[in-house]
């Protein structure tokens, strides 16, 4: 048998291996841009009353531009112009149903290398407190979440935020934080109704 139509072959595939581009898990370096944004949640309450009638909103959210390179010049097209953020929610408590994703107008600058403070951003409207699987904590539909039998419901909120660097570059970044939804009585909040 002639040993160069094994060599062929082997060598075919060792080319195709060479040739084909790789996979990476690092999401910061995947990007062409030469900075990534980390973002940090600050001052989270506790849980959401669903029965509420308002946002869900947090004090304080810190979005930071970290430069790939430490040692590049921070120049100003290398800010980031974030157009928009979209929160996704997953359950954590044994359930399958959650929140339907939702999206917000950013409108913000974060400078190269800074950070930039969001008050009072909204991460669910107050329609999407009314919908499924929420919608099952309210007395009228049996005040307990039909996948568990609990009267709350906990999901982590996946924020991801989108823009641009003023030189064109894609950049994004993404949060975590824990979310305990429940319904309360309007007026088992305010003590009224005695």
């Amino acid at each position: 048998m002639n040993r160069r139509g094994f060599l062929l072959p082997g060598g075919a595939a060792l080319l195709l291996l060479l040739l084909l581009p790789g996979c990476s898990s690092n999401n910061q370096a995947d990007d062409p841009a030469p900075v990534y944004l980390r973002v940090d949640f600050k001052l989270l309450p506790a849980l959401k009353n669903v029965a509420d009638g308002a946002l869900l909103q947090f004090d304080t959210v810190e979005v930071t531009s970290v430069l790939k390179n430490p040692g590049a010049d921070a120049s100003r097209f290398l800010d980031v112009q974030v157009e928009d953020y979209v929160i996704e929610w997953k359950r954590v408590d044994g359930g399958t149903a959650a929140p339907k994703p939702e999206r917000f107008g950013g409108n913000f600058v974060v400078p190269a290398g800074g950070t930039t403070t969001l008050t009072n951003y909204p991460f669910m409207s107050i329609s999407a407190s009314l919908l499924p699987p929420l919608d099952q904590l309210f007395p009228y539909n049996g005040g307990l979440d039909r996948e568990t039998g609990r009267p709350e419901i906990r999901c982590e909120g996946i924020v991801t935020f989108r823009g641009r660097t003023y030189a064109g570059d894609p950049v994004n970044g993404t949060g975590y934080f824990s979310m305990t939804f429940v319904y309360i009585a309007p007026q088992a909040r305010t003590g009224a109704g005695n």
